[in-house]
């Protein structure tokens, strides 16, 4: 009866992909974590046969319980860790890849107590520069936090937004953070203070009073930015801070980023959609769900997409295109 209910009432907040690029992680509301393997779902998925669709293995091969207190709003993977963002702390789980299994909590990072009139720092977003093993959490409490992840310890603070922070992207050096209170900052990583900021919601052209000034989604190149929320999805030039293009995507943003020459978007809308750089649609994925929260993304060893948000379903497209194959959370 409980997996009944949880299917109507699942939101993928989260998502990340193993090392080796074999088990894809999805995060629920329910604080759960997902487990499913690639190499079984790809591998089945080769039968031209549409028939065979109903047999592919959608389920997970894992559903691991790590809290009942909050959402799993973020998740990033380094080394052999599933790591978790939860309320006020960051935790890492021992993987196996070769029992393709969760183990126990092997750490956990406590990040600074907000004060007392703040909510709690809830861990919105993970981004992970794997090459200096450093993580940075946008988080509840309007910071962006950088861990240590060699001694566990929160190494940096950057503070400059007003309200909390929906996410955060890197590009080597630089980052960028996306928040509530409508700006989007741009950071140098060993730096504490910003040295740029756009403010999409100025902007007449990208305006929509009706969704608000917030913004959800940012992804970042050596030179471009796009971002989206409550204002126009739009493409940024890095050197000047100018708005090149507005995008057309009807609704609310909370994804988006860069693949090969495409950039991809999704948010409160039934279809993913991938654009040129030109702003001409390329692609609409049609999604389980009414709303896209995020996306985990690879080429190698296996080619795969894989779209979450409000829905017990994991929407998964291999040739980047369209939708092939649809997870399930739950047996039905």
């Amino acid at each position: 009866m409980i997996n009944i209910q949880r299917c109507y009432y699942t939101t993928i907040h989260s998502q990340t992909l193993s090392k080796d690029g074999r088990f894809l992680f999805c995060g629920s509301n329910f604080g759960e974590v997902f487990v499913y393997s690639i190499e079984r779902i790809t591998a089945s998925n080769a039968s031209p046969d549409p028939g065979e669709m109903e047999k592919l293995p959608t389920l997970p091969i894992q559903v691991f319980p790590v809290t009942e207190r909050c959402p799993i709003y973020s998740l990033a993977f380094h080394k052999d860790f599933l790591i978790v963002g939860l309320n006020g702390e960051i935790c890492g789980f021992q993987w196996s890849s070769k029992s393709a299994s969760l183990g126990k909590k092997a750490w956990t990072v406590k990040l600074p107590a907000p004060p007392e009139n703040a909510d709690m720092s809830e861990v919105n977003y993970l981004w992970l520069n794997e090459t200096l093993e450093m993580l940075y959490a946008g988080c509840g409490d309007n910071i962006m936090y950088c861990i240590s992840l060699e001694d566990g310890k929160v190494c940096r603070e950057f503070h400059g937004h007003t309200d909390y922070i929906h996410c955060v992207a890197g590009c080597g050096s630089k980052l960028a953070t996306a928040s509530e209170d409508g700006f989007v900052m741009l950071w140098d990583s060993r730096q504490k203070r910003s040295f740029a900021k756009i403010e999409p919601h100025t902007l007449p052209l990208l305006q929509r009073p009706e969704f608000g000034r917030w913004q959800g989604t940012a992804a970042l190149t050596d030179d471009w930015l796009v971002c989206g929320g409550g204002p126009r999805f739009s493409l940024w030039h890095l050197r000047s801070l100018e708005c090149t293009i507005d995008f057309d995507f009807p609704e609310r943003l909370h994804v988006s980023g860069f693949a090969d020459d495409l950039i991809y978007a999704g948010g409160d809308y039934n279809k993913f959609y991938q654009y040129n750089f030109n702003g001409n649609i390329t692609a609409e994925i049609p999604i389980s769900g009414p709303s896209a929260y995020s996306v985990a993304m690879q080429t190698e060893p296996y080619r795969m997409l894989a779209i979450a948000g409000a829905s017990a379903q994991i929407d998964v497209c291999t040739s980047f295109t369209y939708r092939d194959i649809v997870l399930q959370t739950y047996k039905k």
